[in-house]
């Protein structure tokens, strides 16, 4: 199978330029964050408890069918979350980056069957809905030497009001050079990385993703250097009806 995404590529001298991009792998960063030590610590108490658990910082993979850049995601049921991610895209030797949301079945974080064991952070989690990417990208060289500036921000709809919902800089999570060190194959045309994400704000209701689950997400990273920014919103339907 194939899966061409189209990017609008801005240059930060004002040209732009358009990538049709052939997915090969489509990769997921877990456990991202640029304090390892303390993850580490978080990771093992929920080994303690008997879950299975990966190593930190650590990639899984996603089939590369499920990325999109459609402003629609059809999911199976209601218990579907996102969280705004920045994207590497690699084509032709060349490394872009955007803005995406990767989306989980929340019914599936805290995996327990007889023949697994208890699973922490499950690949399949991820595999039951899409990840999204916004349509606009840069280039990596225009922010590499003020990556950990870049703002990712994400925002749900709670009682028809838009609301905050992530804001971090890049600084809070490993760097892609760091990803690129451990894992050379990330660099192999076609890759797609979602590079990990940061826990929701404070200020969201204590009830958005547990009885509450917002129907629409937006996302954008802000280059606060170049004063730009990539932004990307989708709605969310479910493709059966729950009982």
């Amino acid at each position: 199978m194939e899966n061409v995404i189209e990017f609008n590529v801005y240059a930060k001298n004002g040209s732009v330029s358009s990538r049709a991009v052939s997915v090969k792998k489509l990769c997921l960063g877990r456990s991202c964050s640029r304090d390892i030590e303390a993850t580490r610590k978080r990771l093992d108490e929920k080994r303690a408890e008997g879950y299975a658990v990966y190593s930190n910082p650590n990639i899984c993979r996603k089939s590369r069918y499920l990325l999109t850049n459609e402003d629609v995601i059809e999911v199976q049921g209601p218990k579907v979350a996102g969280e705004v991610e920045l994207v590497t895209i690699v084509d032709k030797g060349e490394v872009l980056i955007s803005v995406g949301s990767d989306n989980n079945d929340t019914t599936l974080l805290h995996m327990w069957t007889e023949a697994l064991g208890k699973v922490y952070d499950t690949a399949k989690s991820k595999q039951m809905a899409p990840a999204v990417v916004a349509k606009d990208a840069w280039w990596y060289e225009d922010v590499k030497d003020h990556w950990d500036r870049l703002n990712l921000r994400s925002y749900v709809t709670v009682s028809g009001e838009r609301i905050p919902f992530q804001n971090f800089t890049l600084s809070e999570l490993v760097d892609l050079e760091y990803h690129f060190r451990t894992n050379p194959w990330l660099r192999e045309d076609g890759v797609v990385l979602f590079s990990g994400s940061r826990p929701r704000l404070p200020t969201v209701p204590p009830n958005v993703y547990k009885e509450y689950w917002p129907p629409d997400f937006r996302f954008e990273v802000h280059d606060p250097v170049l004063n730009r920014a990539i932004s990307h919103s989708y709605t969310i339907q479910y493709v059966e009806e729950q009982p």
